[in-house]
């Protein structure tokens, strides 16, 4: 199956980080008849929440806040096939939405009772640089950067998603989307995020790795990253 990945922004900037439950329940209410439409029993959204909130590393590059962010599993990720989902979602802000693959080098930690994955999930989106071919920057971000990442981050979940096309008109030029999850101490301590286990020379040396590896397929200023609370959410079976 095919995979799509929708972005919720806000055009309303006080809305920009909104109620985390409010919001899940809208997105629910929005988006559960069309995804049981298209034969889909399970999708993950992300939403700014409480947990996360004040998070040290949350940069946005792109002009509109994010609010939410949904993806799913469907038959055809286009937008002829998706297009109940696109309107249904479009009922909450402005929306972009990709066809992307999807890789899990390092599979995100299950769901509590709640639905929520534990810790932090960054979600960062990525820009190819014009100075780099496609293929180059593939293989440099997905072979060459992700163990540097998982090394040197205190990361407990790692998803890459390659966008193959953009569904929605006008949609940001995004190359790449990663899920990132962090312990939720990674939050507010630099240390934790980059796995520096106390050590003040362990974590000098691992943001050196990380900036020197980024550099070689990211410019500055090019990624967006978005600290979230990653939600796994189920539809409702018919009722017997």
């Amino acid at each position: 199956m095919d995979m799509i990945f929708a972005v919720v922004w806000s055009d309303d900037p006080e809305r920009a980080v909104p109620d985390g439950a409010a919001l899940r329940s809208e997105i629910a209410r929005a988006v559960d008849g069309p995804l049981a439409d298209l034969e889909v029993t399970e999708y993950v959204v992300n939403v700014r929440d409480d947990a996360v909130a004040g998070a040290m590393i949350d940069v946005q590059v792109t002009p509109l806040p994010v609010l939410a962010a949904v993806r799913a599993r469907v038959p055809a990720a286009s937008g002829t096939a998706c297009a109940d989902l696109l309107d249904a979602v479009r009922g909450l802000g402005p929306v972009s939405a990709w066809s992307v693959t999807e890789s899990e080098p390092l599979p995100a930690p299950g769901p509590g009772e709640d639905g929520r994955c534990p810790g932090m999930t960054n979600l960062a989106f990525l820009r190819r640089p014009g100075r780099m071919d496609r293929d180059e920057w593939l293989r440099i971000w997905l072979e060459e950067h992700t163990p540097v990442a998982i090394e040197t981050q205190s990361t407990t979940g790692y998803t890459q998603h390659v966008v193959v096309r953009a569904l929605t008109e006008g949609a940001p030029e995004i190359a790449g989307i990663v899920e990132e999850v962090f312990p939720i101490e990674a939050t507010r301590d630099l240390g934790v995020f980059f796995d520096s286990r106390g050590s003040d020379e362990r974590m000098s040396a691992n943001i050196q790795a990380m900036t020197a590896s980024t550099a070689r397929f990211l410019d500055d200023g090019a990624v967006d990253a978005i600290p979230t609370g990653r939600y796994v959410m189920r539809i409702p079976g018919p009722r017997v």
